[in-house]
């Protein structure tokens, strides 16, 4: 409540000094074209039931008064190369990389990304063959003989190299369980929800298990591109404080849906009725 209060005042002074949405502002977010709970589905389609992480970046226009927000699905490498031409006003999530700081912004305070304004996090954790030697003792991976699979452009890839592991990075879930069973690596790296639900869904992957602990945990970020907060600096604040406030109020209601879909229904819950972009 104390939260909302404070958007709302906040937004009253914006709109008092004729900065904030004076006329409807086009925000178009870009987010990855993987089937998970956080945006479901697969493709360049935006479902019925979008997911987790779609619906709380949708709310945000329903407490910024002119903020129209569209969506587009990417994979994510194009996302980020999105996200730095200008092409798209933001992506999510997006983790904090010092390195990324060159194609968009992030909620920042004493020289630090501010968790306050995240809008997730998220494990990543190993998954190897239930007979496999690899080993994981939370600060060390051991016994890898050929390299550990990890999604394509994802943060994990550059923390396993900082590890000394040799990665092959891969487009999608399925190639890196697919390439574990086959023995063309000895792991893979994927954010721990995704992995559990790939193992679900799929019978085949049934001798794969799972190590813990995590391998890294992380906060994720609706990041901003340099040109609209250029445009628009107050405004993108008061979009990451209502996102801040969505995530407190909505996020464990909305996985609750969602986990209910992902282990009730159809593999991919959104689909029946596709909506426009």
């Amino acid at each position: 409540m104390l939260a909302s209060v404070r958007i709302a005042f906040t937004l009253l002074l914006l709109f008092g000094a004729g900065i904030a949405c004076a006329e409807p502002v086009e925000f178009r977010v870009a987010y990855e074209d993987k089937d998970t709970p956080d945006h479901t589905g697969s493709g360049d389609a935006v479902p019925q039931d979008p997911g987790i992480l779609v619906e709380v970046v949708r709310q945000v226009q329903r407490q910024v008064p002119g903020l129209r927000i569209s969506f587009s699905r990417r994979p994510w490498v194009r996302c980020l190369a999105e996200l730095e031409s200008g092409d798209a006003d933001a992506v999510f999530s997006s983790s904090f990389k010092p390195e990324r700081l060159k194609i968009g912004v992030y909620p920042m305070k004493d020289g630090k990304d501010d968790r306050t304004y995240r809008i997730d996090t998220k494990s990543y954790s190993l998954f190897t063959l239930r007979d496999s030697a690899v080993i994981w003792d939370g600060s060390r991976i051991g016994n890898v003989k050929t390299e550990i699979a990890a999604m394509r452009g994802y943060a994990v890839v550059d923390d396993l190299g900082k590890m000394g592991v040799a990665v092959r990075e891969v487009n999608n879930s399925d190639s890196g369980f697919r390439m574990l069973l086959a023995g063309r690596v000895d792991g893979f790296a994927q954010l721990t929800e995704v992995g559990d639900y790939t193992l679900k869904k799929t019978p085949a992957f049934n001798g794969i298990v799972k190590l813990s602990p995590p391998l890294v945990v992380r906060d994720y970020y609706l990041q901003i591109s340099h040109p609209f907060q250029a445009r628009h600096p107050e405004l993108t604040l008061v979009i990451w404080k209502a996102l801040a406030d969505i995530r407190r109020t909505e996020l464990d209601r909305l996985t609750a849906k969602y986990m209910r879909f992902y282990e009730e229904g159809p593999a991919e819950p959104g689909l029946q009725t596709p909506a426009t972009k």
